[in-house]
């Protein structure tokens, strides 16, 4: 099944930014952790007074926070679907941002081989973020 280029497009971009959305993420997660705790106001009752189940709501609603630990959960389960070239291919395109001439010749591997992994790599991510319909 063909992908549509921009999922495509959005797939590659989020496995490019993989390593700064996991730091975001744990700069998000110590952000709302070691943040000064707020009195949240209940009307007719006054103060609430328990900052870790705030925090915790805050952790767990925060819908930037959510968005990017589903997309690098989505990454990781695929890449433990596929196999050892998929992970090579991604460390040395996506992560070291290699050209493809360099992967290539790192791998080593085919011109060929090298765009096939590419695009298997990539509609697994899809297929993870529920971008494409699965046809078993």
């Amino acid at each position: 099944m063909k992908l549509n280029r921009a999922v495509f497009r959005y797939v590659e971009h989020e496995l490019y930014n993989y390593d700064t959305t996991t730091e975001e993420i744990e700069s998000l997660r110590e952000d709302i952790i070691n943040a000064p705790p707020l009195r949240d106001t209940v009307p007719s009752t006054g103060y609430i007074s328990n900052p870790t189940a705030s925090k915790a709501t805050k952790l767990v609603t925060n819908t930037v926070l959510v968005r990017m630990a589903r997309t690098v959960t989505a990454i990781d389960k695929a890449l433990a679907r596929l196999t050892e070239n998929h992970v090579a291919l991604f460390s040395l395109k996506y992560r070291q941002d290699l050209p493809w001439q360099q992967v290539c010749a790192e791998m080593p591997t085919s011109e060929r081989s090298y765009f096939r992994l590419r695009r298997e790599l990539v509609h697994m991510v899809a297929l993870e973020l529920g971008l494409l319909c699965s046809i078993e």
